[in-house]
């Protein structure tokens, strides 16, 4: 997803979830929660491995293993975010497709959405709006 490194700090992001494969992706992917983009790097931002490894080793869910695999690939993008709100409640792909309007063509992996998409999830995912930092 080198298309991240467009992303800047104070960025909103919705994460996705993608499918569990126990059932169509329509209704098993699904959004999950709001977090704001608080740094973007590269391997190549650090001066080494060990420096590397001690930035993304405190928050990842990653093991050193595959921390040590993306640090070799140079299309890695880390992002540094701070989580703000889960959704109280999560929306399929379907609705984000037939009631937000986001195309089903998409690379879900990584898309730009409009406010009026933004503020939609947020509306449909009913968490607390004073939570997110706009």
């Amino acid at each position: 997803m080198t298309d991240a490194l467009q992303m800047n700090r104070g960025d909103l992001i919705v994460i996705y979830r993608t499918s569990d494969k126990l059932g169509p992706a329509d209704y098993r992917s699904v959004v999950t929660s709001v977090c704001v983009v608080e740094e973007v790097k590269t391997p190549k931002d650090f001066k080494s491995y060990d420096e590397y490894i001690k930035y993304t080793n405190l928050y990842s869910i990653f093991d050193k293993d595959t921390l040590n695999k993306f640090y070799r690939n140079p299309n890695t993008v880390i992002i540094k975010m701070t989580y703000n709100a889960a959704f109280n409640r999560r929306i399929i792909r379907k609705e984000l497709i037939e009631e937000v309007s986001i195309s089903r063509d998409a690379y879900w992996g990584f898309l730009q959405l409009t406010d009026e998409q933004f503020n939609n999830i947020i509306e449909r995912g009913q968490i607390d709006e004073s939570l997110i930092i706009d």
